[in-house]
């Protein structure tokens, strides 16, 4: 791109506009600037990016340093090339690596390189250097809460209920410290109709493990459940954590493995659509890195050679949560104290876990529990075939010093075995979304089992058999689906087993949608209700924020009845208020029927998030109102917010009181610049973007948006910086008539660029106003020009001020000095 000059007039000296810096499309100056850098628009992190001019070119500096960083892998550089970028030294990215390219965008404090893939070292898709994660501040805390009070009143009585939860935490150092408790009060009136109880539900300290991909955890919490049962603990606990890896590979997926014949293009598709895309040479080729999509049908692998010849082959695909990518695994390690407030004797045990995957189609997993008088192993496999995914595991448990009070006999051993399925059908995409079946003998106890009869507490629900199926089938994109749902559990302590399923269909339209179902359900005690449930949704508007109007009708078996017809929606500029109102009618079987109502609404700002909520069914009448949100504490002082989730963004921004949060619905920057950015993804790009809109118009952000990769629990302050002061269109008049040129530059105090000058000598700037300013529009002292302006006493409260300034000559400028230094020394 080049402009011609003609179209911008003369300087005063009848020469040509000296426009060649537009030429080279950067207009950036040397410096250095702390950057976001891309390489082939994927985010690699910030650092700090130094641009040096060059043979009348800014470019930025590239050494060793930079290129490892860059992913370039120096074996496939030329020699020559690769001597060059030594440490510290300062050369081109295009003369190191051929037919790359780089950009510096100087509003958005973005480096841009683009790198062939022939020079880059291979890694799996979405990988974000360990480097880059954001530990977050130092030293930070936070406090959030959830209080909610309700008020009952039921046939004459009344009763209220009071619930407060807090979450706690500090950050130091890279630990993460936290703290869970709840209080909960009932309030029935009358002597013995209160009630409070306090629970502590988690203390804990918690650090990245990064080599090896897990975290080590010490305190109160819980064991792993990916394999065994979960159950609270207190000591110390190890475990992969998978939020780590890209997400290229996370979960499961296959590898593809085929030949290309020539420079040819692989094609990765399910149900039709495309999932990957990619070129490979000449040869064998191997894709490891295809993204998790649960259970989303096989695969259909198209080559497509550099002449047109297309093969196709097909790859069996179906994941169990025990299934691995092959050479992936996970592991967990513990040591600690089973806690349960119900029993005297609490077993010290350990345990571990460890999953791998052999093959592409193959996993093996295995844990075990060790402590005094019980032990529990588990051994398994997984493996995808052609028919569908499958699981299968064998738990076997030996238990002793048992009590004979609750326990059938001192000693005990079983074992559990359990099968896990799951399955799209091709062609017809029914899905068999982990179908389970689990057995168990009537000696195998799990570890809270054994705990409760080894400290003579009769031992609660122990399973004998369970079954849960799901099966989905979608009709097509006008019919709907069919969904079938159930679940069969009995117990060693019952004689009856409880039986659970639905079956239905529902299809959505433009106008909203509609849901029939019938399901039964029968309970340990032999009592079998059939339930028939009828839902149909219709939007009152096109937006997708049209409030919804909902009717749903539900009759069972035992003649009774249920009738609603309800309005929801959000509204307000941010969609940060939330209502719901119903009518209800019920014709119960010997109660008779009643008519009710009741509406609730939600409100979330800054700070927090209201609730209230108000209902009545026949006599019954319940009222209740809540608060939720959450205090950040930092080195700067006490942020008010709405709500935290894991990682935590803190936004800095300097008098941009008003600014919106682009990610978060009613959060804005309160007056002392600071903004909660809550559930930020660990270990992932998160972008964070703040509008200006609602700003002042004395203060102006100088980047929008910004990159982060927090770690799991991270609290990260993200500095948006911003320029304060007053936006002045400024006429620049130099002296002798003639306009500045379009296009010249204007020079701040230390010599670096603040703005252009526009037509007609016209320039806008903010926050400037008493500093000299050199105009420049070419080399030379006869080509620049210095002037300053000054903001009147009284100025609008909205808009831009426009002002006249005198452009004096730097000649001019430096006579004045030296004869006002000489007439001084006199």
């Amino acid at each position: 791109m080049s402009f011609n000059p003609a179209f911008f007039g003369k300087t005063s000296e009848g020469l040509t506009v000296d426009l060649s810096r537009f030429n080279r499309g950067d207009v950036t100056t040397p410096g250095v600037y702390r950057a976001d850098v891309y390489v082939n628009q994927a985010w690699l992190g910030r650092r700090d990016v130094v641009l040096r001019e060059t043979k009348g070119k800014v470019l930025p500096c590239v050494d060793r340093g930079m290129l490892e960083q860059l992913g370039v892998d120096s074996v496939r550089l030329a020699a020559a090339a690769a001597q060059n970028a030594t440490d510290g030294a300062c050369v081109d990215v295009a003369t190191v690596v051929p037919g790359s390219q780089v950009g510096f965008d100087m509003s958005e404090q973005r480096l841009d390189v683009t790198i062939p893939q022939l020079y880059l070292r291979a890694s799996a898709r979405g990988y974000v250097d360990p480097q880059y994660w954001d530990a977050g501040m130092p030293l930070a805390g936070f406090l959030s809460y959830n209080a909610n009070a309700y008020r009952y009143r039921n046939d004459g009585s009344n009763s209220s209920q009071y619930f407060v939860s807090t979450n706690t935490g500090v950050n130091v150092s890279g630990w993460r410290l936290r703290y869970n408790g709840s209080l909960a009060v009932q309030d029935s009136g009358g002597v013995g109709g209160y009630h409070r109880n306090y629970a502590s539900n988690g203390t804990y300290a918690q650090h990245d493990l990064t080599d090896w991909k897990a975290q080590l955890t010490v305190g109160d919490t819980f064991t792993p459940s990916d394999l065994l049962s979960s159950v609270p603990f207190r000591g110390v606990l190890i475990n992969s954590d998978d939020r780590m890896l890209p997400e290229s590979l996370q979960g499961y997926a296959p590898i593809v493995r085929g030949v290309a014949e020539t420079n040819a293009k692989v094609s990765v598709s399910q149900n039709g659509k495309i999932i990957y895309e990619g070129m490979v040479p000449p040869g064998e080729f191997k894709i490891d890195d295809l993204y998790n999509t649960g259970y989303a049908g096989d695969m259909v692998v198209t080559v497509t050679e550099a002449d047109g010849r297309t093969k196709q082959f097909i790859m069996p695909y179906a994941a169990v949560p025990q299934l691995l990518r092959q050479g992936s695994y996970r592991f967990s390690l513990l040591a600690g104290q089973l806690q349960d407030g119900r029993l005297s004797s609490l077993p010290d045990f350990v345990q571990g876990s460890y999953q791998s995957g052999l093959t592409n189609n193959l996993s093996l997993y295995g844990a075990t529990v060790l402590a005094d008088h019980y032990q529990e192993l588990m051994l398994g496999t997984a493996f995808n075939t052609i028919v569908g995914a499958f699981s299968t595991d064998i738990t076997q448990s030996v238990a002793s010093d048992l009590s004979t009070s609750v326990a059938p006999s001192r000693d005990m051993s079983g074992r559990s075995y359990r099968i896990n399925y799951s399955k799209i059908l091709p062609g017809i995409r029914t899905n068999f979304s982990v179908a389970s079946y689990f057995y168990s003998t009537e000696g195998y106890l799990g570890l809270t089992d054994f705990a409760g009869l080894h400290s003579g507490f009769a031992a609660t629900l122990r399973p004998r058999r369970s079954l849960q199926l799901n099966v989905d089938q979608p009709l097509s994109e006008r019919l709907g689906r069919v969904f079938l749902s159930g679940s069969a559990q009995s117990y060693w302590s019952q004689s009856s087993s409880q039986i659970l399923f639905q079956g239905g269909y529902s299809n959505s339209f433009k106008w909203g949608g509609f849901s029939l179902s019938a399901g039964r359900t029968r309970n340990g005690e032999g009592q079998t209700v059939t339930q028939y449930l009828l839902s149909v949704n219709l939007l009152l508007g096109k937006s997708p924020y049209s409030p919804q109007l909902a009717s749903t009708t539900t009759v069972d078996s035992q003649h009774n009845q249920n009738e609603q017809l309800s309005i929801s929606g959000t509204t307000g500029e941010q969609h940060n208020l939330s209502y719901n109102a119903y009518a209800s009618y019920q014709d119960n079987k010997g109660s008779g029927s009643t008519t009710g109502g009741g509406a609730s609404v939600q409100y979330a700002n800054s700070v927090a998030t209201l609730n209230a909520s108000a209902s009545s069914q026949g006599s019954n009448r319940q009222e209740g109102a809540g608060i939720s949100g959450a205090l950040v504490f930092h080195p700067g002082g006490v942020v008010a917010a709405q709500s935290l989730g894991d990682s935590i963004g803190l936004v800095q921004a300097d008098g941009a009181e008003g600014a919106i949060l682009s990610n978060a619905n009613g959060v804005s920057v309160n007056r002392g610049g600071y903004a909660v950015l809550p559930n930020l993804v660990p270990y992932r790009v998160n972008e964070v973007t703040l509008d200006p809109k609602g700003m002042s118009d004395a203060v102006e952000l100088q980047t929008t948006s910004a990159e982060v990769v927090p770690r799991a629990g991270a609290i990260v302050l993200l500095k948006f910086p911003t320029q304060k002061g007053r936006p002045v269109l400024v006429s620049i008049l130099p002296e002798g008539g003639a306009a500045i040129p379009v296009g010249s530059a204007i020079l701040d105090e230390k010599g670096g660029l603040v703005a252009m000058v526009g037509q007609g000598g016209r320039a806008f700037l903010r926050g400037l106003d008493g500093q000299n300013l050199i105009v420049r529009w070419g080399a030379g002292s006869t080509r620049e020009c210095q002037f300053r302006y000054q903001l009147p006493v009284q100025i609008p409260d909205k808009g831009f001020v426009q002002l006249r300034a005198q452009c004096q000559p730097l000649a001019t400028v430096a006579g004045d000095k030296a004869n006002d230094k000489a007439g001084g020394g006199n």
